[in-house]
């Protein structure tokens, strides 16, 4: 039960994109914040802190602490390293499927920071001090992520899961249907991933009935079942890349440099790419026999690959308002809530396929690119924190970040309600609860030029109960545990006599060990509804382990004015 929690969340990535879910709302909603480069190596810990502009993003009161104005940029780099390897099943000593142990790096170039902040003096010595405005924009998620999985596998197909998923509908709706239909006929509503399939030759029709498919992947017996003809070697795999960024207008105020106030208008824009690729190839050409066709011909099977791109764009709005207080000297206290952002947002995707056959042109099809609208409100944030300085040497801080991310919640656009918007709130009501972060930071600086830096995060993970059937049912510590996330961090700094200054940083987060199901075969329970179709539990496909690190480096420039 342990390891199904943990796939049953990663797989519903996998399906087709048609429709939102729970998953969908926590990923979208979810902040793992980047910044500047002082910031990041200080763990993000900035809430009380003040001075440094990314502490802004946090407490909009920050803006203030700084006795000068000042325009920053921070370039940097992430990476993904993910190691994909098929699990074992109990009693068994090898993998079911993929499964080479293989390891992927991807790097992708961001600027998870950059703007300027200007401050205005009033020259009193009490109340109102300063005021000061600020433009940023500041990364709040990435999702730079790229990992292959590979492996010989003798037992399934992903052509003969896409033949059993377009079981039922006639060999006519599948090869000529209208990619747009939009009537109320299901059985004119097939997958687009199976109209893509088919019209690419990855399956085809049995002679004599219509409705029943056979994958190039397997071959019938006198009984008239379907099995894998021989084994075949598979290849899966996941490239995500883009980010979630917000804009912010911030305005604060200094009185008395004891007590400093701040608000924040949010403009969050979301940008997600997802690119997934199934390929199957004979892993020893000679064991495949020849496929006789109605029309004469006879081919053998080469090689297939499907393709599906999904992409996420929108933005939306929030405010923030905070506030910093110096009580005693040397300590600052710091707290901020963040209503919700109310999000539009627009995916689109689409599917191409390709079939090689040995003697002949490849086949090809592709679907046209769908497009679907909705709109997701991400649940408020509140933060605090402390910090204590260290005179002219440093400072330590602590902050802490509450998100209730069964608040979320998906609506139509202008009215528009559907049945899967009912559904997917439920779902985010049942399943995901409060995440609470911890992030932890100290900068020591032992001559007044040079600074060194520390950071620690914690996060709990949002999950807290999974549905077993229709039942909802609450995850056990040990499942919960495995959701949690850490970050490391290490910087250093250099502010000379002159207005420039260099900050770098490095931090290395977490992932929880993802298990994917890259594809599923599927039946119908009753067979004159075959668009009805459920996973087939008694067909074991496979299912792939994800470990991963996903490490970054910044630098922040910046001059001071």
């Amino acid at each position: 039960m342990k390891r199904f929690v943990i796939t049953a969340l990663a797989a519903a990535l996998c399906v087709p994109a048609v429709a939102q879910n729970w998953q969908d709302a926590l990923l979208f909603s979810e902040n793992n914040y980047s910044g500047t480069a002082r910031g990041v190596g200080m763990g993000n810990a900035l809430t009380a802190v003040g001075g440094d502009p990314g502490a802004i993003v946090f407490n909009p009161a920050a803006g203030a602490v700084a006795g000068y104005s000042q325009f920053y940029i921070s370039p940097g780099l992430s990476f993904s390293s993910i190691t994909a390897q098929g699990t074992v099943l109990s009693g068994e000593t090898t993998a079911t499927g993929y499964g080479d142990k293989l390891n992927t790096v991807y790097a992708g170039f961001k600027i998870p920071a950059a703007g300027f902040v200007l401050n205005m003096d009033t020259g009193r010595r009490t109340g109102l001090r300063r005021t000061s405005f600020g433009f940023l924009v500041h990364t709040t998620n990435d999702f730079t992520s790229r990992f292959n999985a590979q492996g010989v596998n003798g037992t399934t197909s992903y052509a003969s899961s896409l033949a059993s998923s377009a079981d039922g509908y006639s060999a006519s709706v599948l090869g000529a249907e209208d990619w747009f239909y939009n009537g109320s006929d299901p059985a004119r509503l097939p997958a687009w991933v199976d109209m893509t399939g088919y019209r690419s030759g990855m399956f085809n029709g049995v002679a004599g009935q219509d409705g029943a498919y056979i994958a190039l992947t397997e071959v019938m017996d006198s009984n008239g079942d379907m099995r894998l003809a021989a084994p075949v070697y598979q290849q899966y795999g996941q490239q995500t890349s883009g980010s979630k960024r917000d804009m912010l207008f911030s305005f604060s105020a200094d009185y008395s440099d004891k007590l400093y106030v701040g608000m924040n208008l949010g403009i969050t824009m979301l940008n997600y790419d997802l690119n997934e690729y199934w390929t199957e190839r004979p892993d020893n050409p000679a064991d495949f026999p020849d496929i006789k066709y109605s029309d004469g011909r006879t081919e053998r099977f080469s090689s297939l690959r499907m393709k599906r791109n999904y992409r996420v764009r929108g933005g939306g709005v929030y405010l923030k308002a905070g506030l910093l207080w110096r009580p005693v000297e040397g300590l600052r206290l710091g707290a901020a809530f963040q209503t919700p952002t109310v999000m539009d947002l627009t995916e689109r995707y689409g599917y191409s396929g390709e079939v090689r056959m040995e003697g002949r042109n490849p086949s090809t099809a592709s679907s046209p690119e769908d497009e679907w609208g909705y709109r997701l409100v991400s649940p408020f944030r509140f933060n605090a924190g402390a910090a204590f300085t260290l005179g002219q040497f440093g400072v330590v801080s602590a902050d802490y970040e509450y998100a209730h991310y069964g608040m979320a919640r998906f609506s139509g656009r202008d009215g528009y309600v559907s049945d899967n918007f009912t559904w997917a709130n439920q779902d985010i009501r049942d399943l995901l609860g409060a995440s609470h972060q911890l992030r932890l930071g100290a900068e020591l600086k032992p001559v007044p030029a040079l600074a060194f830096r520390a950071g620690y995060n914690f996060t709990t993970g949002a999950q807290e109960n999974e549905l077993v059937g229709n039942k909802v049912s609450a995850l056990d510590s040990q499942v919960k545990s495995a959701l949690n996330r850490h970050a490391f961090s290490l910087g250093f700094g250099y502010s000379g006599s002159g207005s420039f200054y260099l900050d770098a940083a490095v931090r290395v987060r977490t992932a929880p060990v993802d298990y994917i199901i890259p594809y599923f075969y599927y039946v119908a329970p009753d067979p004159n509804q075959y668009w009805n179709k459920v996973d087939a539990e008694d067909i074991l496909t496979p299912e792939v382990k994800l470990v991963s690190w996903l490490p970054e480096a910044i630098v922040t420039l910046g001059w001071r004015f």
